[in-house]
This record gives structure tokens, sequence and C-alpha cells, in this order.
């Protein structure tokens, strides 16, 4: 396989953990766990982002890095509009909020909505991927 090749098959699986995650969020809000939900939510939209940087040749090693890259590389730069970077540091921070903070609940209305805004997320990221 070709370095070409193997990128593109790298950035594939990026995609498709994306879509496990969202498979997986779907399933733990169905049986009442929302902040298992609202971390998948956030890791569905990280997987599809580290899948574009990977396609444009970056790579980092923490969370931070590839929500900076994001922000640098497709927010600042117009290519998607500011609200789709400031829900993914929203997810980013709520994420990190639910996994640590035991008090930190969120509501099934709230995943619900979180969940269908991850699933546009994603599909967006899918097609600058495609077209990159």
């Amino acid at each position: 396989m070709t370095q070409p090749e193997d990128q593109a098959k790298l950035t594939a699986l990026w995609m498709a953990k994306a879509d496990d995650a969202l498979a997986s969020a779907d399933l733990e809000l169905r049986a009442d766990h929302q902040t298992f939900a609202v971390n998948r939510t956030y890791y569905a939209c990280f997987y599809a982002v580290t899948a574009l940087l990977h396609e444009h040749g970056k790579q980092f090693a923490r969370h931070s890095g590839v929500l900076s890259e994001f922000r640098r590389t497709f927010i600042k730069t117009g290519r998607l509009d500011k609200a789709w970077g400031s829900f993914y540091h929203k997810l980013f921070e709520d994420r990190q909020e639910g996994d640590y903070l035991p008090t930190r609940t969120f509501s099934a209305e709230d995943v619900s909505e979180r969940l269908t805004k991850t699933r546009e997320f994603v599909s967006i990221i899918r097609t600058l991927v495609d077209d990159s």
C-alpha cells in the first residue's frame, strides 16, 4: 500500500470510529445514560475532526491540540461557521465535566438535541474529508 492509500485508510478508520461513537451515543441515550451519551457525542466529533486533520497531514497527541488546530484551520479561516467551533468546544467541556465531576448531569432532552446536532456536525466534517 502506498502512503496516500495508507492515509486514506486511516482517515476512513477515524470516520468509522466517529460513526461507531454516534451509534453508541444513541444506545446510551436510549438506556437513560445521559452522561455517557454526552461522552460519545464528544468522541464522535473528536474522531471526525481527527480524520479531517489527518487528511490534511496533521496529527496531535492531545484533545486540546485537535480542538486548537480545528479552530485555526477551519473556523478562523471561515471554512466552517464559528457556531461549529463553539459547538465542538462546548462538547469538549461537557465531556470533561461529565467524566470527572460526579455531580454533573444532563437532561435526556438536552442530550437528544446534542446528538442531532452531532450527527449534522459529523456529516459536515465527512463532506470536508471527502472533498480533500
